[in-house]
């Protein structure tokens, strides 16, 4: 039997896996509901995400997921719009052509930018990448002008005062999936979701995993997970569990607490990488922001990382026929930020939405939540995909599939199955970790 600790999607595709292959499963989750970051919640009596969610042309594992839960036929694919916010102004930012009729660029400048969204997606070899600092590669290729008044402001949104410390190797993973959005590489982009937000989706995986015998253990926290030669032990708050073998899939700093064990090569492995978590405020609104499902804001004087725009994406009706409206903000999670009160947060938000688009106010606003989550992605360092975790740990029968083994993307679902597949990949190739299925009822039997 193994134990799978968390019920993320990480979780929950880890836990598939092993049943798929006739294996006894437990998952054990602290929240009372599955689903981690994708869990939905319900806001001004619209029952959808926590936080937002796309499907990408590109997520050839998200689209493979709902295939096997059986779901597929609820994925909705549609082209929408991007735009950018710079200095005041909007502008459409989803084709080449919107890119030509840019002003505040010259045209050397607007071919050294598609010049540098062509390398970054058609060259291979991100790791040749890895070591070179993200603005020295966007100066090179776009220019010291583009990376003033465009990359730079994006990535301060994105990753704060820390941007400059970041990896060249983290811009081109971004660019690779965005572009995998856009149609025959010219046309608009084409986004996804599915029907009924991802509550449908963890639905499904719910049902399919209870089909196979899994069983859930939801709203209990894990004290301590320890092993021996012959077993582990995961003691909850009110429980002891014992397994053949465990599974951490929660974030590196929760792996570190509850796992004493690990060796201080481990730790100081676990300890190396600087979490960024997100503060997201939704908006429901009554009024129309637009048909661009991304605002993205090259401003320093906004202050939030974007504007998301689901009822750009979703249908309406799906959502009431309100706009509902996504403004996430990263940072780590000491950061102030992270612990501003929903009304200064919601307030930041109207005024911001008010800056942006003519004539909207907060008297526009039906309801509002704020959604926040410690540890999102790991900060994408220099040279970090050098040094990623191994799925199988020094402790006996205890691995780590978590999001710290995202090599250069920011967390998002088909990338976080995708670690799952290839950690376990790795495992299945260790025989010391394949004996650990068995080794137990053999001791048993002696």
């Amino acid at each position: 039997m193994t134990i799978v600790i968390g019920a993320g999607i990480a979780g929950l595709v880890t836990a598939l896996r092993l049943a798929q292959r006739g294996e006894r499963v437990i998952v054990v989750e602290s929240e009372s509901a599955v689903g981690g970051l994708t869990r939905p919640w319900e806001i001004g009596g619209i029952h959808w995400d926590r936080f937002y969610h796309v499907v990408l042309g590109s997520d050839h594992d998200t689209v493979a997921l709902l295939d096997e839960i059986g779901i597929a036929d609820r994925l909705v694919m549609r082209s929408v719009k991007t735009n950018l916010y710079v200095e005041g102004k909007l502008y459409p930012f989803s084709t080449p052509f919107d890119l030509l009729s840019f002003p505040e660029l010259t045209p050397v400048d607007k071919i050294r930018l598609v010049a540098t969204i062509a390398h970054a997606r058609y060259t291979k070899n991100d790791d040749a990448y890895e070591w070179e600092g993200v603005l020295q590669y966007l100066t090179r290729w776009s220019g010291t002008r583009n990376v003033d008044r465009i990359w730079r402001p994006l990535l301060r949104a994105k990753l704060g005062e820390h941007h400059a410390n970041a990896s060249a190797a983290f811009i081109r993973a971004t660019i690779k999936r965005l572009q995998g959005a856009r149609r025959n590489g010219v046309g608009g982009e084409c986004y996804g979701y599915v029907r009924g937000g991802y509550a449908t989706v963890l639905q499904a995986l719910e049902r399919t995993l209870h089909d196979r015998g899994v069983e859930l253990v939801l709203g209990r926290r894990v004290c301590e997970v320890a092993a021996s030669e012959h077993h582990v032990r995961v003691t909850l708050d009110e429980r002891e569990i014992e397994a053949d073998r465990a599974i951490l899939t929660v974030p590196s700093p929760v792996c570190a607490a509850i796992a004493p064990q690990l060796s201080p090569s481990e730790r100081r492995v676990l300890a190396q990488d600087r979490y960024f978590g997100v503060a997201c405020v939704s908006l429901l609104v009554n009024r129309r922001l637009g048909d661009a499902y991304v605002t993205n804001v090259a401003d320093a004087a906004f202050p939030f990382t974007g504007i998301i725009n689901m009822s750009a994406l979703v249908d309406r009706r799906d959502l009431g026929g309100y706009d509902l409206v996504y403004l996430p903000k990263y940072a780590p999670p000491e950061d102030q930020t992270m612990t501003l009160s929903d009304d200064v947060l919601v307030s930041q938000a109207a005024r911001g939405l008010s800056r942006v688009f003519t004539g909207f106010n907060e008297a526009d606003v039906v309801a509002a939540r704020v959604a926040r989550a410690p540890y999102v992605f790991p900060f994408p360092r220099l040279g970090r995909a050098q040094s990623l975790p191994p799925a199988r740990t020094s402790v006996p029968r205890l691995a780590i599939l978590n999001n710290a083994r995202l090599r250069y993307a920011t967390l998002n679902v088909s990338d976080t199955i995708g670690v799952v597949d290839e950690g376990l990949a790795e495992l299945d190739s260790d025989p010391a970790w394949r004996c650990t299925r068995e080794s137990r009822a053999l001791a048993g039997s002696r």
